[in-house]
């Protein structure tokens, strides 16, 4: 089957699924870890990271919430559930980077094209491997494939870095968790470079420090190991250990449903809060991975979408 054909058809699949479970989720609240974690820890279940369904969600396309039942406070002020742990038990906001706190500057399509293009012509064509993420598609190429690779990450990493502008109402968003006494962090799939652009600006042109901990996709453990990347929940945990904090006392904020909810949901974070500007989810898919299950559907499905971050810090204040 043609990869545009194919894309189209898991796509229609992964909306129907995500529909279906959405609503029917009122009541349902993803695993949640118990204790402290150990940094570069797994989620305490059996799976591996491998054996996790793949991504497939890339498309502009309106998403429904589905709220837990546990920890619910109150309601927000346009009448939905408050997800938010409460302000004795609330200790820190994950937040995703591009598409979440600075605007979307990597074009994803483009990505992926690039990508998949390298791969057909180390295996031999389009049918010798199944796409997926990028980033892991890169580790299975031979050693000029991955030279390529990497080649294409720092091409479209630099413009990035170029094109950097914080996201509507960040600076104010920032100032008021400051204000609260929550941590904030950031949970990236770009590299420690782009995150260093950022705390530069911010604090230079604003006077705000950074997040903490800042982890992005070459960040490492204790031990030296590169910390698996999102979905994986591992740099979730690694995070509330930095915070001594169980994931019920965070919340993970991002604009992609296939990544950042999913990896909220896997590390048991009491909310998972979608942002789609403007109220439509983006293409911020690094890759196509095949159909996804109902387990899968369920942890994509956020706890509340906001359509700003001005949104989410009314959303704060309103929690204290």
């Amino acid at each position: 089957m043609p990869r545009n054909l194919q894309s189209s058809v898991l796509l229609a699949s992964s909306l129907a699924i995500a529909t279906t479970i959405s609503s029917t989720l009122d009541g349902v609240n993803g695993f949640v870890i118990s204790g402290r974690v150990s940094p570069c820890v797994s989620s305490g279940r059996k799976q591996s990271h491998s054996s996790w369904p793949s991504r497939g969600f890339s498309a502009a396309t309106e998403l429904h919430s589905a709220p837990d039942s546990l920890g619910m406070r109150s309601s927000t002020r346009d009448g939905r559930p408050n997800p938010l742990p409460s302000p004795s038990e609330f200790v820190g906001v994950i937040f995703d980077m591009d598409g979440t706190i600075t605007k979307h500057c990597i074009d994803f399509a483009d990505l992926r094209r690039r990508i998949y293009d390298i791969a057909d012509d180390d295996f031999g064509g389009p049918d010798k491997h199944d796409g997926g993420c990028v980033l892991e598609l890169a580790e299975k190429l031979s050693p000029d494939g991955r030279k390529r690779a990497n080649d294409v990450f720092q091409d479209i990493e630099q413009k990035a870095i170029d094109d950097m502008k914080f996201m509507d109402g960040l600076v104010d968003l920032c100032r008021c968790i400051d204000d609260l006494g929550v941590k904030r962090a950031i949970l990236t799939r770009n590299v420690r470079r782009s995150v260093d652009a950022l705390h530069d600006r911010l604090l230079d042109d604003e006077g705000i420090s950074g997040f903490y901990p800042a982890l992005a996709r070459d960040s490492t453990c204790e031990q030296g190991n590169l910390i698996p990347a999102k979905p994986a929940p591992d740099a979730i945990l690694h995070i509330c250990n930095v915070w001594g904090c169980d994931p019920s006392n965070v919340i993970m904020v991002g604009d992609s449903p296939a990544d950042d909810i999913v990896a909220g949901s896997r590390a048991g974070c009491r909310a998972r809060i979608l942002l789609a500007e403007g109220g439509v989810v983006r293409d911020n898919d690094s890759g196509n991975g095949g159909p996804i299950d109902e387990e899968e559907a369920r942890q994509r499905t956020p706890c509340i979408t906001v359509a700003s971050l001005l949104e989410l810090r009314d959303l704060l204040r309103d929690n204290q």
